[in-house]
């Protein structure tokens, strides 16, 4: 088959599913986007819902609530919403450390995922951003590269 024709399936795909629940990831932070903008935005929403189930779940588990005072949450995480290049650094290189997320210390090393690609990054990070009451907006890769890039991490 055609790679033309199946993109074109899936961006369709993607528009129907997405019209069909009116627009339930439109949000504040997405309102301002050009069409092009919205629509990518809701692409890198359903990748990156697929890549934090597969990358992520185990630990900040499925409604992004953490573990405990084990692993820190992702939904309305102060932490994770104040430095937007260093929540995509940690995706990608991971960290150890300290860290204080809602006023809790949290000092569990997050392995580093560096087989993601930046396309990746920035939708996880997306979806992260703009799920369980967050409203972060959307991430281009080409931010998010630039974010990666200046990374404070050992090679």
């Amino acid at each position: 088959m055609n790679p033309w024709l199946i993109k074109i399936l899936g961006i369709s795909l993607v528009l129907f599913l997405f019209s069909c629940d009116g627009g339930a990831h439109e949000n504040a932070a997405t309102e301002n986007l050009s069409t092009q903008e919205k629509m990518r935005y809701e692409q890198y929403m359903v990748q990156g819902r697929v890549l934090y189930q597969l990358y992520c779940t185990n630990c900040h588990q499925e409604d992004g609530s953490g573990l405990g005072k084990l692993i820190p949450p992702l939904a309305k995480s102060d932490y994770m919403l104040d430095d937007i290049g260093r929540t995509a650094c940690i995706i990608k290189y991971g960290m150890e450390g300290t860290i204080i997320v809602n006023g809790q210390d949290y000092n569990q090393p997050m392995p580093a995922n560096e087989q993601l690609t930046d396309i990746e990054v920035a939708q996880i990070l997306t979806y992260i951003t703009n799920t369980w009451s967050n409203e972060a907006g959307y991430f281009s890769v080409k931010e998010i590269s630039i974010q990666l890039d200046s990374c404070n991490h050992f090679d």
